[in-house]
């Protein structure tokens, strides 16, 4: 009888370790399914395509052509027509008789949500900037400055235009400037564009090389 009680007792104590245990399994499976679910499934975010952007880099005609893209729009000059887009739906086109294309930019450097286009032109030593800013489905023309004063002592040409941290840049060569750190080099002018639709010159700096 004795022994009875005691097989007993152990297979109750088994039951009993047995049954903590899985109830502690139980436990850590759900606590691990609650943490899992809070995890995105696909950690690629989308892109609200509406919020205003730039492109902010450094390179030349080497890398950008005739296409252009922010946010919904696209841009393209091609056979001295400007063509712009909202999500591949043409939207207006105007022709522009520059000759000397050569690459197209976009930009919301204002930060209004108006994208503004930067047609770059070069022709023998000839250089035009075009710029424009879409409102209502119409372009409106931007006066960007030419090289002047200061900055222009020594110009020599072989310019690029590019976007760099919010500011239009516009660099060239130059030689025999006297107030030069160097007797030549590149010159960078960097400008920001205003909710107005002015330009302010914000800085130049002088690099012996590009």
């Amino acid at each position: 009888m004795k022994l009875i009680k005691i097989l007993v007792g152990i297979i109750l104590l088994l039951s009993f370790g047995y049954l903590l245990k899985f109830i502690l399994e139980m436990e850590k499976i759900e606590h691990q399914g609650t943490f899992e679910s809070s995890i995105p499934v696909d950690s690629n975010q989308s892109i609200d395509k509406n919020i205003s952007q730039f492109i902010d880099t450094t390179s030349t005609e080497s890398t950008i052509g005739s296409v252009t893209h922010i946010g919904d729009y696209k841009a393209e000059f091609h056979e001295s027509k400007l063509k712009v887009y909202n999500l591949d739906n043409l939207i207006l086109e105007q022709n522009i008789s520059t000759k000397g294309f050569q690459y197209l930019l976009s930009s919301d450097l204002n930060t209004d949500e108006l994208p503004e286009f930067w047609l770059f032109f070069k022709e023998n030593k000839a250089v035009k900037v075009l710029g424009f800013q879409l409102e209502k489905a119409k372009l409106i023309p931007l006066n960007f400055p030419d090289v002047k004063g200061r900055q222009r002592i020594g110009y020599i040409g072989n310019d690029s235009l590019y976007l760099e941290k919010g500011l239009l840049v516009r660099d060239f060569k130059f030689s025999g400037d006297a107030n030069s750190d160097f007797p030549e080099g590149f010159r960078k002018c960097f400008y920001a564009f205003g909710l107005d639709k002015s330009f302010v010159l914000k800085k130049t700096i002088d690099y012996e090389k590009r």
